[in-house]
């Protein structure tokens, strides 16, 4: 039976370019949003009508505040809105996802919304630290840095990849995807990865350090870890997490697509 997934995303360019690329390669229909969900936007989703066809469903919408703790704070005083928006999966969306960054968020704020967001039939939150760039920052031997903004963390990974980081992660996605699953596979000692979401907010909080001193300019975070966990969304929407020992069955997937783009490359 097929999927209909949402995924509710921070940005409004990087990552819906992303995932609406990878989702169409691996066989779902995709629908990027024109709209952020907001006070405005309740009822939005009765305009879409799914396929009577065997091919998965992604929807893909801009969330409403682009950081955690704005999320936070904009569900705190719209606590029905949020009930509205994450309720409807039950009739239109099996499974939701929020794909956010760990960003200059408070380590309670990242523990609030990760306990939040902790089931995917609601609303799983995947995170990554620092940011969703932090795909095309892979394989990289990084020592601790310091920002004060992550714009320039952005800023270092685009000269690093000659300026075409969004290109850089499309065209290795699947290589990304395996280095990360396998990083964190090894990090949290878990072959569960519907587990990782869970576990990686520790190892944020745990080995990221936020400097909030008076004055914006004098706050930053040392970040000392790389990593995301958003391949979670795509193993789920192709239904290789339906068994608790699932690390293998996702793998072989990845290197599968993997070798699929070598042979197109080279034909």
């Amino acid at each position: 039976m097929p999927n209909s997934i949402l995924l509710i995303v921070e940005g409004k360019k990087t990552e819906p370019s992303i995932f609406g690329d990878v989702f169409r390669r691996y066989g779902f229909n995709c629908s990027i949003s024109d709209k952020k969900l907001d006070v405005d936007g309740i009822g939005q989703f009765d305009e879409y009508r799914y396929n009577d066809n065997d091919r998965s469903e992604v929807v893909i919408v801009e969330g409403p505040r682009s950081r955690i703790h704005g999320f936070l704070k904009f569900i705190s005083e719209q606590p029905v809105f949020l009930e509205r928006v994450l309720s409807f999966g039950v009739n239109h969306f099996q499974k939701i996802f929020l794909l956010y960054d760990v960003d200059h968020n408070d380590c309670d704020d990242v523990i609030k919304m990760s306990s939040k967001f902790d089931d995917e039939s609601s609303g799983m939150l995947l995170l990554s630290s620092p940011c969703i760039e932090v795909l095309g920052d892979y394989n990289r031997d990084r020592e601790p840095e310091k920002f004060c903004h992550l714009s320039e963390y952005k800023k270092d990974i685009n000269v690093h990849r000659n300026g075409r980081t969004l290109e850089y992660i499309k065209d290795n996605f699947e290589s990304i995807m395996l280095h990360f699953l396998n990083k964190n596979r090894i990090d949290f000692d878990e072959p569960n990865i519907m587990e990782h979401p869970r576990l990686i907010v520790g190892w944020i909080n745990r080995l990221n350090e936020r400097v909030n001193l008076s004055g914006e300019e004098k706050t930053y975070v040392l970040y000392r870890y790389y990593s995301t966990v958003v391949y979670v969304a795509i193993a789920s929407a192709k239904s290789l997490t339906k068994e608790i020992d699932n690390y293998e069955l996702v793998k072989s997937f990845f290197e599968s697509e993997r070798q699929k783009r070598i042979g197109d490359k080279e034909k």
